[in-house]
């Protein structure tokens, strides 16, 4: 993606000793406000703040101004029309006579950006498919000639290997595409999965699942997939002795 201007982007201070909130003109536009349409405070910025985010929102600024070290966070907020606006915010804490008093930070509209990500997205799924669709053809095509099937019942073969054995429809494809123009044909596993999955399109016997170890088809396609790492949940401070809701610790 090519970033042709920069984000809108804001500044704010906040002195949780006496809840004061200084808004730069720009953080009210992203806000949804024109300058001086409302006076800042905790409550507005809370309610602003996305319902699944918000817990988040509080436990980062606590943060902030207990821990003394700077910090940022992705998050949602509701604007004054109430549209969804996802932002950066970034804040560090003040300091004077060694005690901090309060968080000075930036707010980052990045709505745009993902947007612009996610249609990137959509075109390059459907350029996938543009590319995997001639080769599904030419698999869904072997197999009906092979099997006597109609389009749907061979397409149907298809996407039984490809659940059975784990792997993308198109790999599936890409693999009985490729043993054909060998010459080589298939393994005698695969062909005897690919037997039982035609008799059942045609109303027949049930299906197994794919033994991978024996099939060319699987141990060429099939990938092992990453845990995806979990995320930790934050938990923000209550309001006893909260800096945010502005009690001293």
């Amino acid at each position: 993606m090519t970033i042709t201007k920069l984000e809108p982007s804001g500044a704010f201070d906040f002195v949780p000793g006496s809840q004061t909130w200084t808004w730069s003109p720009q953080t009210y536009r992203i806000y949804g406000f024109a300058p001086g349409d409302v006076v800042p405070s905790t409550e507005l910025l809370l309610a602003h703040q996305h319902p699944e985010d918000r817990v988040g929102f509080v436990a980062f600024l606590e943060d902030v101004l207990r821990g003394g070290e700077a910090g940022s966070l992705w998050h949602r907020i509701l604007d004054a029309s109430g549209a969804v606006r996802r932002v950066m915010t970034t804040a560090m804490p003040l300091s004077a006579d060694g005690g901090r008093t309060g968080v000075r930070g930036h707010v980052v509209d990045v709505t745009e950006a993902v947007r612009q990500v996610t249609a990137q997205e959509v075109d390059q799924a459907l350029e996938t498919i543009a590319r995997s669709r001639p080769l599904i053809d030419q698999a869904k095509g072997a197999v009906m000639a092979d099997y006597a099937l109609d389009a749907d019942q061979a397409f149907r073969v298809l996407r039984g290997y490809s659940q059975l054995c784990n792997v993308k429809v198109r790999d599936v494809a890409r693999s009985i595409v490729e043993a054909m123009a060998g010459g080589e044909g298939l393994a005698p596993e695969s062909r005897r999965l690919l037997d039982r999955l035609a008799a059942q399109a045609r109303g027949g016997v049930p299906h197994e699942p794919c033994r991978g170890q024996s099939s060319p088809v699987t141990e060429r396609i099939h990938s092992t997939k990453g845990r995806a790492a979990r995320q930790s949940e934050r938990t923000a401070a209550s309001s006893s002795g909260s800096w945010i809701m502005g009690a001293n610790p």
